[in-house]
């Protein structure tokens, strides 16, 4: 069931408002991490207070490497002390990492609790927090244990925006370049000729984009819900980026730098195989270039990163089912795709 989004500039104060709204009640048990936090936890635990919600806060380390199954034993140790109830509420305030593991202890905590994302990243605010997807990340690969837990509230704040790193903030443009080259050519047409106002976040330019990339998000997991079709389009460019965030234990890469450096991947492969034209890919690759992207990873090995595609969740019959793009704004699934091609491709992104 998709889920109710809220977006806007300077909302987050309005979260109570929006979650009785919703249906909600109960306590709000909210999960954060300790960045996130020192800007936005006391303001939300505070509105939510003052919306009639009992505020609780449970602070996590930031970072990929949280989303592991000792943060959710934690986070289950926490709710049981609470004697957390299923009228209650898990609010996930933060990026993909809070809120995939605290999707995820919602989803599995007593069968289920009610969830509310309050994301606060550019790439949870186009993509994380939308769909569903929650989980947690195994040594030998990223999101291999979840759930489809569609929240039952999202709120974007756009205003939060203002605190995020840079180098977060344009690994989120990575999904947010997705969405133009899968689905909307004329979104991919607005980002590249608007790319300075995109970097400093023009309120006039970011704000319509996010909700768009929002509005094409939740089309898409509307039609599909389980990723069983339409919705594996969405994953263009995570074939190459998991691979590459595993090989190197999600130190190295931001998400948004490893999906970019895949779809880079991706859009050589279509060229490669003669569904793409070379300008286009040649489009792609300089738009993730224009907003600081990298569209190659040097250094490591071929088959260390191929060895991690084999335990892509796509893979069906042992054949990884690849998105690549067949013009800008459009998309296929395509299952066979020679191992050779593959290589030849990966040795270009591993030694550019």
């Amino acid at each position: 069931m998709p889920s109710r989004i809220k977006s806007g500039r300077g909302i987050l104060q309005r979260t109570a408002s929006y979650m009785k709204e919703a249906g909600l009640s109960g306590r709000a048990f909210i999960i954060t991490d300790r960045n996130v936090y020192s800007s936005y936890g006391q303001e939300l635990a505070g509105a939510l207070k003052a919306g009639g919600f009992e505020p609780a806060v449970h602070v996590l380390n930031p970072g990929e490497q949280t989303k592991n199954p000792q943060t959710l034993g934690v986070l289950y140790e926490w709710l049981v002390e609470a004697k957390a109830e299923r009228s209650d509420v898990v609010v996930a305030l933060g990026g993909g990492v809070v809120g995939d593991v605290a999707g995820y202890a919602a989803a599995t905590y007593l069968r289920g609790l009610p969830l509310v994302q309050v994301p606060t990243t550019l790439l949870a605010q186009v993509d994380s927090s939308i769909g569903g997807k929650t989980g947690i990340n195994l040594p030998q690969g990223k999101n291999l244990i979840g759930a489809f837990y569609p929240a039952a509230l999202i709120v974007i704040d756009t205003a939060t925006l203002g605190t995020l790193p840079l180098r977060e903030y344009r690994g989120g443009l990575a999904e947010v370049v997705k969405y133009g080259v899968i689905m909307d050519a004329s979104l991919f047409d607005l980002i590249e000729g608007h790319q300075a106002e995109v970097l400093q976040q023009a309120e006039a330019v970011i704000d319509p984009i996010i909700s768009r990339c929002a509005e094409l998000k939740q089309q898409v997991v509307g039609e599909d819900e389980r990723e069983t079709g339409l919705r594996m389009i969405l994953n263009y460019g995570h074939t190459i980026g998991h691979a590459l965030e595993t090989a190197t234990h999600y130190e190295v890469l931001l998400h948004g730098e490893a999906v970019a450096i895949g779809m880079s991947g991706a859009a050589q492969l279509a060229v490669a195989l003669d569904k793409l034209d070379g300008a286009s890919c040649e489009r792609i690759k300089q738009l993730l270039k224009g907003l600081g992207l990298p569209f190659a990873a040097r250094g490591l090995a071929w088959d260390v990163v191929r060895d991690a595609m084999s335990l892509d969740k796509k893979t069906k019959a042992g054949q990884i089912r690849w998105i690549l793009p067949t013009s800008i704004g459009s998309v296929e699934i395509t299952p066979d795709v020679p191992a050779a091609t593959v290589e030849d491709v990966l040795q270009v992104l591993l030694n550019a």
